[in-house]
């Protein structure tokens, strides 16, 4: 069995792929492809036939149990690349086990040249920079942290927009955090440079909180979109996982090439 555990768009995409290629194969010689995420909507994103998706966070012990249950022999940890204590956790059941781990991550956006964009190591650190730079603070980094931001004493006399994925658990976690309903903008992303526009007009922004989570994930719109309105952008940084002497690649191109080369799910030459 190949597991693939999943937290992007691209993501999903390298895993129906590899399941399309398996699907080729004489059903005797199909290998099962898991692709493991973390809600019932990414479940919902991730179907695809010849994936079998299973929603759960796992622990290093957790991981090791999977493993020799199922008899995984690979791991492809296509996880977020801000959750890089998933790719660690992962990458040491790897070795626990002696089974083989590839890792895709998102490539980066490249940073534009531009007087008002901050870095931040961590959600702390940025939350205490908003409070400094403005007064209505409109943050794209998700639900994971949002407490941070609500709970940070240097916000709590700042307006703050939590742009959000709209289902059930995440809105009950905003409502618990004491978010009005005016300030909890769910809807689900990427987002074209208009609809980032419009709503640091709306709800006249004067600080972008941001993620580097590349162009699959729609930080190049974001980050022009805030520096044409003129407002202050804080990028919180990539962690850095702490992932050496394994293949590390970040096109879906270089790691559908390595599936390929190296575990054999073959791409039949497209004919035109």
């Amino acid at each position: 069995m190949i597991w693939i555990i999943s937290g992007t768009q691209d993501g999903r995409e390298i895993g129906a792929e590899l399941a399309d290629r398996e699907m080729k194969k004489p059903e005797t010689e199909r290998r099962e492809i898991m692709m493991t995420v973390v809600s019932q909507y990414g479940k919902v994103l991730a179907a695809h036939k010849g994936l079998h998706i299973e929603v759960g966070r796992f622990k290093e012990e957790d991981m090791v149990r999977v493993i020799k249950e199922k008899g995984v022999t690979l791991i492809l940890d296509a996880s977020h690349p801000y959750a890089a204590i998933v790719s660690e956790t992962a990458l040491s059941a790897c070795k626990e086990t002696g089974i083989d781990y590839v890792r895709y991550e998102r490539a980066e956006t490249p940073l534009p040249d531009y007087e008002k964009i901050y870095h931040a190591k961590d959600e702390f650190e940025a939350a205490e920079l908003a409070g400094k730079l403005g007064n209505s603070i409109l943050l794209t980094t998700g639900s994971k942290t949002l407490a941070t931001f609500v709970h940070a004493k240097a916000l709590q006399n700042k307006e703050l927009w939590a742009r959000v994925l709209p289902v059930s658990s995440v809105l009950q976690m905003c409502e618990d955090l004491g978010l009005r309903a005016k300030n909890i903008l769910a809807i689900q992303g990427p987002f074209s440079y208009e609809m980032n526009v419009a709503m640091i007009r709306d709800y006249h922004a004067d600080v972008m909180v941001t993620k580097n989570g590349g162009l699959v994930g729609g930080s190049d719109t974001k980050l022009k979109a805030a520096m044409d309105e003129g407002i202050s952008i804080i990028v919180i940084d990539r962690p850095k996982a702490g992932l050496t002497g394994v293949p590390i690649f970040y096109t879906p191109k270089d790691v559908l090439n390595y599936m390929e080369e190296h575990y054999g799910f073959y791409q039949e030459p497209k004919s035109y």
